[in-house]
Formats: C-alpha cells, sequence, structure tokens
C-alpha cells in the first residue's frame, strides 16, 4: 500500500522532532544555564500542559517550533539568520495544516 503525503508529513515531523529537540535544547541551556528549562516553559502557552510538565527534549515538533519562534531575539537569532527564521514560519505553517488534517500535493510533500 502506498504511502499518503499525509503520511509523508508525519513521518517529516517526527524526523524534525528528533533533529530539533537536542538543538533547541542545547541552544536554551547556553543561554539561561540552570533557569533554561523554567524559560522554556515561559514561552509555551500556557494551555500546553503536556510539554510543560517534559524537557525540551521530549517536546513535540509544534512545541519546539513555537519556543524557537517566540524565543528568537533572546536564543536563537544568535546562532541563526532570517533565513532560518523563515523556515521555522514555514515549519509551523505546515505542521498546523497536517494537524487539522488538510491536503497535501506531491509537491508539498
Amino acid at each position: 500500500m502506498a504511502i499518503s503525503n499525509h503520511e509523508r508529513i508525519g513521518k517529516a515531523m517526527e524526523l524534525l522532532r528528533a533533529g530539533l529537540a537536542p538543538f533547541v535544547e542545547r541552544e536554551l541551556q547556553s543561554t539561561y544555564q540552570d533557569r533554561a528549562l523554567a524559560e522554556a516553559r515561559r514561552l509555551l502557552p500556557p494551555d500546553d500542559r503536556l510539554s510543560g510538565n517534559r524537557p525540551p527534549a521530549e517536546w513535540d515538533a509544534a512545541a519546539l517550533l513555537k519556543v524557537m519562534w517566540d524565543g528568537w531575539n533572546e536564543v536563537f537569532g544568535r546562532t541563526l539568520g532570517r533565513a532560518e527564521r523563515s523556515l521555522v514560519q514555514e515549519l509551523r505553517d505546515l505542521r498546523n495544516r497536517w494537524a487539522h488534517q488538510e491536503t497535501f500535493s506531491s509537491d508539498d510533500a
């Protein structure tokens, strides 16, 4: 059975999470030292109790991308540029479309 474009995006989100989590955790630690987890939780929406109760290495792609976007000036903009920030926003949009079961073309996938 062929894999759907939606499933392809889902697998890409899993790979994104696996690759992004160590980077996000490292950058937060580098910036905030012993306050890293508290500062990361501050960047999450108040209703995201699931991610907020775990370390960033265990967060889903949505939480990681949100923390990157909202913490850009303080943390991630020190090592990444404007092009990467645009990619973060594009990935957030794609992840939201995927989570809301929108259809994807082969070009999107």
